[in-house]
C-alpha cells in the first residue's frame, strides 16, 4: 500500500479491504467458472487467452461467452469510475469507494436473487448470460473503485503485476528492502478463496454464489471503518499520494536564496531532554498551520553543504522525528502535502543538532 497526502489512521484496515475484496474475486470467478462454459468474472487476462484460443480453434461458443465476459467487465469499469466521480464531487474518496462497493453489493444480491429464483428450463441459457454480465459488471465496478487506493491501483483480482512487482522487490539492489505483507497476502488469499468456494460449489452449489456476497458485505463494513477513522479534515475529491520517503529526491522547492535566507533568520529552538546512545541528538518537533492545527508535510533535512541526510512525512497529529547522522547545523525543510485549495509555500528554517535533542515546532503559512 502506498501512503496518502492525508495519512491514514487505519492502513491495516485500508489493506484488509483489498484482502478480502480479492477472496470475492477468486470465490466468484469459480461460479462462472463452472456455469459458464469456463470463463471468469474478474480475471480478464484468462478471458482474452480463452477468446483468442476459441477464435484459432473456431471454437464459436468459447469466443462468444468469453466476449460476454470482457463486456460485463468493461461496462462495470465505466459505471464504477462514473459512480466514483459523481460521488467525489461532493465526498473524500474513502467515502466514493465505499458507495461504489455498495453498488456492486446491491448488483450482486441482484444478480443473486435473479439467479436463484429463475428456475425455467426454458430460460437456462439467458439465466446464465444474466450471471456472468452482472458478475462481470460488478467486479468491474470494484476494480474500478480499487484505482483509488493506491497509485497504480490495487489489484483485486489481475494479479500478474502484484506477482511481478511483489517478487521483483524482494531482490532490488538499488533501493532500501521493505517486506510487503499485503502482496503475499492477496495472492495466497485468491487461491484459498478459488479452492474453498470450489468445495462449496461442489458439495454445496446453491451456497456458492452467496459466498462473494457475503465478502463484498465484509469489505464494505472495514471500508466504513476506515472512512470513520479518517473523518475529520477531509475535502471532496480524489486522494493526492504522498511521495516515497526512501527513493524520492531532495525537495527543489527549497532554493539556495531560501536556505541563505533562513540561515540569515536562525528561528528559536528548545531542547528537551532525549539523547541518543551515539550522542547525536534527535530533531522532534511538529508541523502545524495557522490555526495551530496539524498539517500534513514531508519534513527534509539537509546540511549546509546542500546534502538531504534525512526525510519523513509527519504523523497524523503533525510531529515528525528525524536523526541526524552528526552534530552541526542544518536546513530543515518543511513541504505541505498538496490536499486540494491553495496550498502553503514550504517552510525552510535553520536549526543546530547537539549532544542533546532538540525540538523545533514548524508553522506554515508564516512568514520566512
Amino acid at each position: 500500500m502506498t501512503g496518502f497526502d492525508h495519512p491514514e489512521r487505519r492502513p491495516g484496515l485500508l489493506s484488509a479491504v483489498t484482502i478480502v475484496l480479492t477472496a470475492a474475486a477468486g470465490a466468484i470467478d469459480v461460479v462462472t467458472f463452472f456455469a459458464f462454459n469456463e470463463v471468469f468474472a474478474s480475471t480478464m487476462t484468462g478471458n482474452l487467452v480463452l477468446l483468442g484460443l476459441g477464435v484459432g480453434q473456431g471454437d464459436w461458443y468459447q469466443a462468444l461467452d468469453n466476449v460476454v465476459a470482457i463486456t460485463g467487465y468493461c461496462s462495470g469499469l465505466v459505471v464504477g469510475t462514473l459512480v466514483c466521480g459523481v460521488a467525489m464531487r461532493r465526498l473524500p474518496w474513502r467515502n466514493a469507494v465505499g458507495v461504489a462497493l455498495t453498488v456492486e453489493f446491491a448488483l450482486l444480491v441482484a444478480v443473486g436473487v435473479f439467479f436463484y429464483a429463475v428456475d425455467d428450463e426454458a430460460l437456462a441459457q439467458p439465466r446464465v448470460v444474466v450471471l456472468v454480465l452482472g458478475a462481470g459488471l460488478a467486479m468491474g465496478i470494484q476494480a474500478a473503485a480499487m484505482r483509488y487506493v493506491g497509485p497504480a491501483g490495487t489489484p483485486t483480482s489481475f494479479l500478474s503485476g502484484t506477482v511481478t512487482n511483489w517478487v521483483s522487490s524482494l531482490v532490488e539492489l538499488h533501493r532500501p528492502f521493505r517486506w510487503n505483507w499485503n502482496s503475499p497476502l492477496r495472492i495466497t488469499v485468491i487461491v484459498v478463496a478459488a479452492g474453498g468456494n470450489a468445495v462449496v460449489a461442489r458439495e454445496m452449489p446453491d451456497f456458492a454464489f452467496v459466498v462473494p456476497v457475503v465478502l463484498v458485505a465484509v469489505a464494505i463494513v472495514l471500508m466504513a471503518l476506515v472512512t470513520r477513522a479518517n473523518h475529520g479534515g477531509l475535502v471532496a475529491g480524489e486522494p493526492e499520494f504522498a511521495p516515497d520517503a526512501r527513493t524520492e529526491v531532495p525537495d527543489a522547492a527549497a532554493t539556495t536564496e531560501e536556505c541563505q535566507d533562513a540561515a540569515a533568520t536562525m528561528e528559536e529552538h528548545h531542547v528537551v531532554d532525549r539523547t541518543t546512545a551515539d550522542g547525536i541528538g534527535r530533531l522532534t518537533g511538529r508541523v502545524v498551520d495557522g490555526t495551530g492545527g496539524p498539517s500534513p508535510a514531508a519534513v527534509t533535512l539537509v546540511d549546509m553543504a546542500g546534502q538531504q541526510v534525512a526525510r519523513v512525512h509527519t504523523e497524523p497529529d503533525g510531529t515528525f522525528d528525524l536523526r541526524p547522522p552528526e552534530v552541526g547545523d542544518f536546513v530543515l525543510i518543511c513541504t505541505p502535502h498538496r490536499t486540494g485549495g491553495d496550498t502553503d509555500r514550504p517552510r525552510v528554517v535553520v536549526v543546530t543538532v547537539a549532544g542533546e535533542s532538540v525540538e523545533h515546532d514548524v508553522v506554515l503559512g508564516a512568514p520566512a
